[in-house]
């Protein structure tokens, strides 16, 4: 296919955003549009850098009049955002809740002081595109970029090791629905399906949909008399404490217990509560909850491909470089146009407005969403779907019973296989992208010097072909980490989280393949397909399965039937 976009010239060099072509409630251009020339998450290595920093921040905000603070909420965690972006500043309070809106919709009460702060200054002319973040002092600063995308990827991995490090909640990158009472989370590596598999699954009856992009877990424990706790602190009369993720391996390893042990906690509607540790019924199975963690959600504009019904609320959103297409593109893109178009103008009151525009400018607007991949929205799905299908309170639990990491590796002739603790582990961290891009854990977000991890999982996989030999399983790569006991510490925290997670759902691997599939006859069968296999493994199916190109149908032969 040829070039299929452009993009609007920058108005002058130095500038950072501008208008786009007008699409939906606004259309901003930014000229970084994916992550900064620099992105430096380790300079705490660097004494007195953070400092240096946030003062260059803070004197460029001084005596600006078009410069903005604002808090938000996010999961209980207080984040301070400054920045003399207007589209920072819009996307900012768009996406999250203010502590006011908090207080309103969950009925609990906001921190009063930030633990997480940002800077995002533009035009700064001493400083080069780039964004820093300090473990240390939960600290995120950037200059001379206004994609939002990063900002916000930054701002939950900070949250997230926040919230890991001091109650054991476990932030990760997923999509979720709830089908039938029971949770669906997706761990997925950019472009390999997670956006298609939730909204494709939302299709089905009794469904509700969750998250699209971050997902908070919390792991509970019964107590004996009916109760669910997720720990955050075991604390002993001889001054033995755990705390965060690690109450977890202290609970499965029993710990030094003692009769006058206590575990504080918070039970399913947050409220904290403090138990003797013997009221805990260890034996009992842990249960994961899923919490939701946006407000109006920032996704891909190339969503109306495979939900088309939300091509309307998404022309009324603020969007994001959202580009203009090239009359070979629309040509190019035909059929799959006249097909959105139909199934827009048979959707019913969901299409709205868009049923009688005018089919030659409707393909226009769709091509636009769908022609760069990193075009965005900031899309309320309260407006797309019924409000009692939403999650619209982000203290809200989904009691999740599965969970699929989802790949596209045309090599593997596997659809669909249950997984082991090894296989999962492993799996995890070896993550890649279609294009072959590594994301430990499925999350190229995390809150982590990059080049530690990436250093330290080359050495495993290094020690594994050593013991095992090329081609080694993924349980063999979990053999060498478990093995290992120079496991760098945000390693330990996320893999930790993540062995609870194996304990309290089943977990299977699905490769998005079905288009090599000679039976098939497009990507909307494919799709079709997928979905099917899916809300199979959300019903009923055993965890320990295996079923290839060959055999998958095996799985939807009397399963639900595919939603209309």
């Amino acid at each position: 296919m040829s070039q299929p976009y452009t993009f609007p010239a920058a108005p002058a060099p130095e500038a950072i955003e501008w208008p786009g072509t007008p699409i939906g409630a606004g259309n901003v251009i930014t000229r970084t549009r994916t992550r900064t020339a620099l992105s430096d998450k380790a300079i705490d290595r660097l004494p007195g850098r953070r400092e240096e920093l946030v003062a260059a921040a803070v004197r460029h905000a001084q005596g600006r009049a078009a410069t903005w603070t604002h808090d938000v909420i996010i999961h209980g965690v207080r984040v301070r955002a400054t920045t003399n972006s207007v589209h920072l500043y819009e996307f900012w309070v768009d996406n999250w809740y203010s502590p006011e809106e908090w207080r309103a919709v969950t009925g609990t009460t906001p921190p009063a002081d930030p633990q997480v702060t940002v800077y995002a200054m533009g035009q700064v002319a001493e400083q080069q595109e780039a964004a820093y973040y300090s473990r240390r002092t939960s600290t995120i600063v950037f200059f001379n970029t206004a994609y939002y995308g990063q900002l916000k990827s930054w701002v939950l991995g900070a949250v997230g090791r926040v919230l890991a490090e001091e109650h054991g909640i476990h932030s990760v990158h997923g999509a979720c629905v709830e089908k039938d009472g029971r949770g669906v989370l997706y761990i997925a590596p950019t472009g390999t399906g997670k956006s298609t598999s939730s909204y494709g699954l939302v299709g089905y009856p009794r469904t509700r949909f969750h998250s699209d992009d971050w997902v908070y877990v919390r792991y509970t424990y019964a107590t004996r008399d009916g109760r669910r706790i997720h720990p955050v602190r075991i604390t002993s009369p001889r001054g033995e404490e755990a705390r965060g993720y690690r109450v977890f391996r202290w609970l499965a390893d029993r710990g030094p217990v003692t009769p006058e042990a206590t575990v504080q906690g918070l039970d399913l509607q947050n409220r904290e509560v403090t138990v003797p540790l013997a009221a805990l019924d260890l034996e009992a199975p842990i249960q994961a909850y899923a919490f939701t963690s946006e407000k109006i959600f920032y996704l891909r504009t190339n969503l109306v491909e495979n939900f088309p019904l939300s091509a309307d609320e998404m022309l009324a959103s603020q969007m994001e470089n959202v580009p203009d297409v090239t009359d070979a593109y629309l040509r190019e893109s035909a059929p799959l146009l006249d097909d959105l178009v139909e199934a827009i103008r048979g959707g019913g009151r969901e299409a709205g407005a868009l049923r009688t525009m005018d089919a030659a400018r409707l393909r226009t607007l769709l091509a636009r969403m769908m022609a760069f991949d990193n075009a965005r929205a900031m899309l309320d799905m309260t407006r797309v779907l019924p409000t009692d299908r939403v999650f619209s309170n982000p203290m809200e639990p989904a009691h999740l019973a599965s969970v699929i990491l989802l790949k596209r590796d045309r090599r593997d002739a596997t659809v669909v296989e249950g997984l082991g603790l090894e296989e999962f582990l492993g799996r995890l961290l070896i993550g890649e992208t279609p294009e072959r891009r590594r994301e430990i854990a499925y999350n190229a977000y995390r809150a982590v010097n990059d080049a530690v991890e990436a250093t330290y999982l080359a050495d495993l996989e290094r020690e594994t072909v050593g013991r095992v030999g090329e081609g080694y399983p993924a349980a063999a790569l979990a053999e060498t980490f478990a093995a290992r006991r120079d496991v760098p510490e945000t390693l330990e925290e996320e893999f930790e989280l993540f062995r609870v997670m194996h304990r309290a759902c089943r977990c299977y691997d699905l490769n998005t393949i079905l288009t090599a599939d000679p039976r098939v006859e497009d990507k909307k069968e494919a799709v079709a397909l997928t979905m099917r296999v899916i809300a199979r493994l959300v019903d009923t199916l055993p965890e320990r399965i295996h079923h290839t190109l060959e055999s998958y149908r095996d799985v939807i032969g009397a399963g639900e039937a595919a939603p209309r």
